[in-house]
């Protein structure tokens, strides 16, 4: 499986562009948007991890006879 790195830039630099916007735009909820933006990336690093080994099983699960 190869990684599209156009289409992780392009949405990357979407979600910047959206709280960026969000922050300037909406002057009433910027200390909402700071602790979105805390929140998510303390949150990024363990979700990423969650995805990309959900696929993956350990040797442990495999038997350990051989027909």
């Amino acid at each position: 499986m190869k990684r599209n790195a156009k289409a992780i830039v392009a949405a990357a630099s979407g979600l910047v562009a959206l709280v960026v916007l969000a922050y300037w735009a909406l002057p009433q909820f910027q200390g909402s948007v700071l602790n979105l933006i805390v929140f998510a990336c303390l949150v990024i690093c363990p979700l990423s991890m969650l995805f990309m080994m959900r696929g993956k099983r350990s040797d442990r699960d495999k038997s350990d006879h051989q027909d």
